[in-house]
């Protein structure tokens, strides 16, 4: 057994876990993404840290959900980045739909900087596919 393998207690190598929180972290997200706005959320960066962040966050989840690492695994990583970009855009085109909310490129710009970060971070620290 490798080091890598060491560190990850047996319970978070199973993709189930990781499952399980990836559908937390979309319930939580789909909740505030179509959510009323009913205060000043202190502007333009603060907004699309966030996105950066929820899509950093989601791409590794789903990644170690559904097979560890994106090392060797091309056809998960494409898939998980389509997945991705394919959920920022519905969120954005629900939320142009919703009185108080808009679309916005700038939302999709920092999603997808942030699924590039989660494929890095993927690559380093992701539990081991079991």
């Amino acid at each position: 057994m490798n080091a890598q393998v060491k560190l990850w207690p047996g319970w978070l190598r199973r993709r189930e876990p990781w499952q399980l929180l990836l559908l937390l972290l979309l319930g939580v997200i789909s909740w505030f993404a179509f959510a009323p706005v009913h205060f000043d959320d202190g502007g333009l960066p603060l907004d699309k840290g966030r996105h950066l962040a929820a899509f950093a966050v989601l791409t590794w989840v789903s990644l170690a959900a559904f097979g560890g690492r994106g090392r060797g695994r091309p056809s998960l990583t494409v898939w998980v980045v389509l997945a991705m970009l394919g959920y920022g855009l519905l969120i954005e085109l629900v939320q142009s739909q919703l009185p108080g909310r808009e679309a916005s490129g700038w939302d999709l710009l920092a999603d997808a900087v942030g699924i590039a970060i989660g494929l890095a971070v993927a690559r380093w620290i992701s539990p081991p596919a079991t």
